[in-house]
């Protein structure tokens, strides 16, 4: 049996930025909430810490600040895991200029820019 046939495939299409401690809002039907997070794609993100983790599937509107508040970035999601206060969604409606922002100022944080 080759080796290869053993590696599991990973499911992402995105490639996933590790954050530090970003902190994010994000508002849901009833509810608004801070938490920091963990990782993000243009394709979704996990979150850390959250003050009122909401519920699995539930629809939010996530808020990051980039750039010191310079840039704004709203996006509309849906919770696909929890676990205590820390929570994991992917993004149903991001616009284009959103994702090449997201790209751009972590990527110039992983470079140490």
């Amino acid at each position: 049996m080759k080796n290869d046939q053993n590696k599991e495939q990973s499911k992402r299409s995105a490639f996933r930025f590790r954050c530090s401690k970003e902190p994010v809002t994000y508002r849901t039907a009833y509810d608004e909430g801070e938490a920091l997070l963990k990782n993000i794609s243009t394709e979704g993100c996990a979150l850390e810490w959250a003050t009122s983790p909401p519920e699995p599937d539930e629809k939010i509107l996530l808020i990051i600040e980039l750039q010191n508040k310079d840039a704004v970035v709203e996006i509309q999601a849906q919770v696909i895991r929890v676990e205590d206060n820390d929570f994991a969604v992917k993004f149903l409606l991001i616009e284009p200029a959103a994702k090449t922002m997201i790209r751009n100022y972590f990527s110039r944080k992983l470079r140490g820019n």
